[in-house]
């Protein structure tokens, strides 16, 4: 097809504009994975390392012009990212939960030993006392002194090391029992550490820790639950279930945001414009102090990202395909991009092709430009019509030869529809030469790449 074409172009600028900004999205997920997994405690210093040379990898692609694997590189160590988060923020969770399900374990365990202790009326040793009734004890603590209590109540022998008044306490509160691990005893206790209300909360707790929200505004009526009798607790944990799942849907919808505003921010800042400067200190305050307007902000930003693509790009093809011809014999003057764009058109004449040249029209609106020979002249004059057509033949050789210089600098033309040679009559345009005030032809260069 030799007549008059709409053609396609991307241009190796604007592959690498999107590669860019590709690679700062990927920035901005590898500084929210780290800072969320790290308050998590989840990573150490080697899972950091393996994911930065992970990126770092995916970053040499772009030196390296490997575009297409660079952009499905990104997409898919982002869609990693993103889920890892979120397993290890669950095992963080479930963590936690199993965290305060042994301390409450282990205070029941030591609670059921003193209970049993006082219910014999028996006076232990004042430091194991203590031991036992320490609110902020650890498991470990915890453990370890009803362990010593257990001792108590083992069948009596002649151990050295263990007194008369102690064999006699044990005979009195274990006569005739087997000896009793840590674990068999703690197992025996069924108060709070195994109710399914207070594991529900243990767990809910967790993701909200996960979540980076401080959970401490619960830890009074989680307190209070742990006191109602165990009948009535899971009627009474319901409202703080409500809660905490309330608190949970909240902090995860503001982590989504944060981390669509640290995109758009790590987008923006491959951008130069005043506009893209000023929307990136917006970005930033609503980070620092979560709003009500954040979402619309995620908005504004994805609206001058695409119009400043969009604008970029269109002014690239621009450049590539006024280059290219320009390469090829066209004059191309230096008020053409703009003539290009203010009036929707222009017309490059080639000097060896006299009363012939090629008329440029669209790429503003939309990514597809049009492209046709024309005749120069008078449009009342007569016509050649076999010299018309061999002139649109010579034409398509030209375009193809344009496909192929913008091929080279690593971009891509593709024909949308195209016309045969001579099925309309050629076009004809008034000379630019013969009336410059058309296009702003004040001063004429060839250019050259």
């Amino acid at each position: 097809m030799s007549g008059p074409k709409a053609f396609r172009i991307v241009t190796r600028a604007e592959i690498i504009s999107i590669c860019r900004r590709s690679l700062a999205r990927l920035d901005a997920a590898v500084e929210f994975w780290t800072s969320t997994c790290k308050r998590n405690g989840t990573i150490d210093q080697s899972d950091i390392d393996r994911v930065v040379a992970r990126r770092d990898e995916i970053r040499r692609m772009l030196d390296a012009d490997r575009f297409t694997d660079l952009q499905k590189q990104v997409i898919a160590e982002i869609s990693y990212l993103s889920a890892d988060v979120e397993r290890r923020a669950e095992k963080a969770a479930e963590s936690e939960a199993k965290r305060k399900g042994d301390q409450r374990r282990a205070k029941s365990a030591a609670q059921a030993l003193l209970a049993k202790f006082e219910a014999s009326h028996i006076e232990i040793p004042i430091d194991l006392r203590r031991e036992l009734t320490t609110a902020a004890a650890s498991v470990e603590m915890l453990n370890k002194a009803v362990s010593k209590g257990l001792m108590l109540l083992q069948p009596t022998d002649r151990s050295e090391g263990v007194t008369e008044r102690q064999r006699a306490l044990a005979d009195r509160l274990g006569a005739g029992d087997r000896r009793i691990t840590l674990e068999e005893w703690t197992s025996q206790q069924t108060g709070a550490s195994d109710d399914q209300a207070l594991l529900k909360v243990d767990k809910l707790l967790g993701e909200l820790a996960g979540l980076g929200i401080d959970p401490s505004p619960f830890s009074a009526r989680v307190t209070s639950l742990e006191a109602e009798p165990r009948a009535r607790r899971a009627l009474v944990a319901d409202s703080l279930l409500l809660d905490l799942s309330s608190a949970i849907k909240t902090g995860r919808e503001r982590a989504r945001l944060e981390r669509d505003l640290s995109e758009r921010h790590a987008e923006l800042s491959e951008m130069k414009s005043p506009e893209a400067a000023a929307l990136r200190v917006e970005i930033e305050q609503a980070i620092a102090t979560s709003g009500s307007n954040d979402q619309e902000l995620v908005k504004r930003a994805d609206f001058l990202i695409e119009a400043e693509v969009r604008s970029m790009a269109a002014e690239e093809r621009r450049r590539t395909v006024l280059e290219g011809l320009a390469s090829l014999g066209y004059e191309v003057s230096e008020g053409m991009m703009t003539a290009w764009v203010s009036g929707g058109r222009i017309v490059l004449r080639k000097p060896a092709n006299p009363g012939y040249g090629v008329e440029l029209s669209g790429g503003s609106q939309t990514d597809v430009m049009q492209v046709r020979a024309v005749g120069l002249g008078n449009p009342a004059d007569p016509r050649d019509a076999g010299r018309d057509k061999d002139m649109e033949t010579i034409w398509c050789g030209e375009f193809e030869r344009l496909q192929s210089l913008v091929a080279q600098a690593g971009g891509n033309v593709s024909i949308e529809s195209a016309r045969p040679a001579g099925q309309f009559p050629l076009k004809v345009v008034a000379d630019i030469v013969a009336q410059p005030g058309d296009v702003d032809v004040a001063r004429m260069r060839q250019i050259n790449r």
